[in-house]
């Protein structure tokens, strides 16, 4: 496939990667999808989803729907969140690349299906919590995904026969300030920020550095209409095809 990026471009970032001590990777809905994912914010999905729950996914992915509607969110979260069969790519092999030479500092996660298992990164911040952990409201017992997927209709603790809380951050509630402060730190100590996608919520984890410290931002998207002045370049190409082409 070719690179739609000018080769000018390409060689800056690789140069500046190359030179670099410190590198962070911000995982979006881009690496999701390219890892086996889907956008359900795109229209085609918001469009399929709503015609099929009768409800669009920001909706049924809120607290308020879960605590209304929990039959019909697990309805949901089972069939289009954890039916999603993720998968490594290229882009995974360029990061742990570049984890192998002591670059890779830390890997900011904003989806929920946090890092494909066979992918071993670590400092792995799940910024929006994981489907992995799963949690009895009441007790504080944890449950296994396979638990969530196998239970028939609403997955419930077998102590407490209370629905069971997903591990993930719901549209509505907070991102836990532990999280944040972590990944803010992290973000503003890194000489290149590699932006792997846009985030799957609209609060956008904000990237800064501070006055003395030169930092490259790179944004990876496939929004022609994106337009981003707190970066220094948006790459439209796919993000498998061209982060190995700068970390090799």
């Amino acid at each position: 496939m070719e690179i739609r990026t000018d080769k000018r471009i390409v060689n800056y970032i690789k140069r500046k990667i190359r030179d670099s001590r410190n590198v962070v990777a911000v995982l979006g809905i881009e690496m999701l999808v390219e890892g086996g994912g889907c956008d359900l914010d795109s229209n085609d999905e918001n469009y399929r989803v709503e015609e099929e729950y009768g409800f669009c996914p920001e909706d049924m992915l809120s607290t308020s729907f879960f605590n209304a509607k929990v039959e019909k969110f697990y309805r949901f979260y089972k069939k289009e969140i954890l039916g999603m069969q993720m998968h490594s790519t290229a882009a995974y092999d360029a990061l742990i690349q570049l984890q192998r030479r002591g670059k890779l500092s830390a890997v900011i996660c904003q989806n929920f299906h946090g890092i494909p298992q066979d992918v071993k990164l670590r400092n792995v911040i799940d910024l929006n919590g994981s489907i992995n952990i799963n949690q009895c409201p009441h007790c504080d017992k944890e449950f296994s995904i396979e638990y969530i997927i196998h239970s028939r209709g609403i997955p419930q603790c077998d102590h407490c026969k209370v629905a069971i809380r997903p591990g993930i951050r719901l549209i509505g509630e907070r991102v836990d300030t532990k999280l944040m402060t972590q990944a803010a730190m992290v973000c503003d100590e890194a000489d290149v920020l590699l932006i792997l996608g846009k985030n799957m919520y609209n609060d956008r984890l904000e990237y800064s550095a501070a006055p003395e410290h030169e930092q490259l931002k790179v944004l990876f998207t496939k929004n022609d209409f994106e337009r981003n002045s707190k970066v220094d370049f948006i790459i439209r190409d796919d993000i498998c095809e061209f982060l190995p082409l700068i970390i090799n």
